[in-house]
C-alpha cells in the first residue's frame, strides 16, 4: 500500500512540477510571439495544462487500462469546471471579468457533442480516435486563423525578434516540463491501476476521481495565478481550451492506442451526461455573464456544489 501511495503522490507532484514548468515556458513563448491573452489561455495554457491528462490516458492505454484513460478525460472536464473554475471564483477577492467568447463556447459545445457521438455505443474504435484527432486539428487551425485575421501590426514578430536570446529560457522550461510530465504520468497510472485492484473498485471510478482531480491541478494553479495577475480572461480561456483538448485530444489516446474496447453503461448514462450537464450550466453562466459581465462567488458556489455532489455519487455507487 505504501508503494502504491508513493507512486500516486510522487506522480502527482512530478506532474504538477512538470505542468508548472511547461506553462511558464508556454506563456513565455506566447508573450514572445505576441499572442493575445484570451487565445493564450485557450490555445497555449489550455493545451499545456492538458498534457498531464493526455499522457496519463496514453500511458493507461499502453498499460492495458484504456477505461482509466476514458474516465480521466471525462472526469477532468468535470473537475475543470466544478473544481478549478468553482474554487477559483470562491477564493477570488474580486469578481472575474468575463469577456465575450461566443465562438469559443460554441467550440466547447461542439467538442462535447463529439464525445457523445463517439461514446454512444460504449465502444471506442480506431475510427473514433482518428475522428477526434482530426476534429482537434480543425479546431486548433480555426483558432490560429482567427487570431491571425484579428491580429494588428503590433502583434507581428519581426525577423530580428527571433535573434532575441530571451526565447532560450522559455524553451528550456518547455523541455524540462515535458520530460517531468512523461515521468509523472507513468508513475500516477501505475499507482492508480494498483490502487483500483487493491480496493477492488472500478478503474473508471479511480480515473474519474483521484486521477482526474490530480491531473486537473495544473489547470487550478494556472487559473489561480491568472486571476492573481489580473488576467481573468486567460483563466476562463484556460478552462475552455482545456476541456476542448480533453474531449478531442485526450479521449483520442485510448481510441488510438487500445481501440475497440467495451465500456460499462454508467460511463454514458452517468459520466458523459454529468459532463454535458455541468458544461451546459457553465455555458449558460458565460452567455449571461452573470452580474453585469462578471462572474461571482455565487457562480463558484454552484459549480463547486455540483462537483462535490458528483464525487459523492461516484463513491456511493449510485
Amino acid at each position: 500500500m505504501l508503494i502504491i501511495l508513493t507512486f500516486i503522490l510522487g506522480g502527482l507532484l512530478i506532474l504538477v512540477y512538470g505542468a508548472d514548468r511547461f506553462v511558464i515556458g508556454a506563456l513565455g513563448t506566447a508573450k514572445y510571439l505576441g499572442i493575445s491573452p484570451l487565445l493564450c489561455g485557450i490555445l497555449i495554457v489550455g493545451l499545456a495544462t492538458s498534457l498531464p491528462e493526455a499522457l496519463v490516458s496514453a500511458s493507461a492505454a499502453l498499460e492495458g487500462s484504456p477505461l482509466l484513460g476514458v474516465a480521466n478525460a471525462l472526469g477532468s472536464n468535470i473537475a475543470n469546471i466544478g473544481l478549478v473554475l468553482g474554487v477559483t471564483l470562491l477564493v477570488s477577492t474580486n469578481r472575474l471579468a468575463c469577456p465575450p467568447m461566443g465562438r469559443d463556447i460554441a467550440l466547447m459545445l461542439a467538442s462535447m457533442l463529439a464525445v457523445c457521438f463517439v461514446l454512444r455505443d460504449l465502444n471506442l474504435s480506431l475510427v473514433d480516435g482518428v475522428f477526434l484527432l482530426i476534429s482537434l486539428v480543425a479546431v486548433l487551425l480555426f483558432m490560429i486563423y482567427r487570431e491571425l485575421v484579428n491580429a494588428d501590426d503590433s502583434l507581428v514578430v519581426s525577423k530580428e525578434c527571433y535573434r532575441n536570446p530571451a526565447i532560450f529560457l522559455p524553451l528550456v522550461n518547455l523541455f524540462l516540463g515535458f520530460v517531468a510530465l512523461i515521468g509523472g504520468s507513468k508513475l500516477l497510472v501505475l499507482g492508480a491501476i494498483d490502487l483500483a485492484r487493491l480496493w477492488e473498485i472500478s478503474e473508471a471510478v479511480i480515473g474519474l476521481t483521484i486521477v482526474a482531480i490530480g491531473t486537473s491541478l495544473p489547470e487550478l494553479a494556472a487559473s489561480l495565478m491568472s486571476v492573481i495577475k489580473g488576467k481573468s480572461d486567460m483563466a476562463i480561456g484556460n478552462i475552455i481550451g482545456s476541456n476542448i483538448f480533453n474531449s478531442l485530444g485526450v479521449l483520442a489516446m485510448p481510441a488510438l492506442l487500445s481501440p475497440s474496447f467495451l465500456m460499462p453503461p454508467e460511463i454514458l448514462f452517468r459520466d458523459v451526461i454529468g459532463m454535458v450537464l455541468i458544461s451546459v450550466i457553465l455555458i449558460v453562466i458565460l452567455l449571461t455573464r452573470s452580474t453585469n459581465g462578471f462572474l461571482t462567488r455565487s457562480n463558484g458556489f454552484v459549480l463547486t456544489f455540483i462537483f462535490v455532489g458528483y464525487q459523492l455519487l461516484l463513491f456511493t455507487g449510485m
